[in-house]
């Protein structure tokens, strides 16, 4: 492929992993925090989509290591993936705590 474009799912991959994080973990704590379901989800629903984003991620991993479909930069594609989703958690605490 001319960009690897299947790397796309790799950093999607990473991406859902970090989203998951702090949707679970401020589920798991109780606390009342924003998803897309609204403004103050239920911990309960947080724990949910923590929880899928968890699964998706898996399922497409899952898949393409099953289609043998990576390289060598999968893994760097992952990592941005995930540290992108992170900073932008990071940079982005204020609006989503209000």
């Amino acid at each position: 492929m001319a960009l690897e474009l299947f790397l796309i799912w790799y950093f999607l991959i990473g991406f859902l992993l970090a989203n998951g994080v702090p949707h679970f973990v401020f589920g798991a704590a109780g606390e009342v925090f924003r998803s897309p379901f609204g403004q103050k989800s239920k911990p309960k629903v947080n724990v949910l989509w923590g929880l899928s984003n968890f699964v998706i991620a898996t399922v497409i991993a899952i898949g393409l290591i099953i289609l043998n479909i990576y390289n060598s930069y999968a893994l760097i594609a992952m990592l941005i993936g995930f540290w992108l989703g992170v900073l932008q958690f990071g940079l982005g605490i204020k609006r989503f705590l209000n």
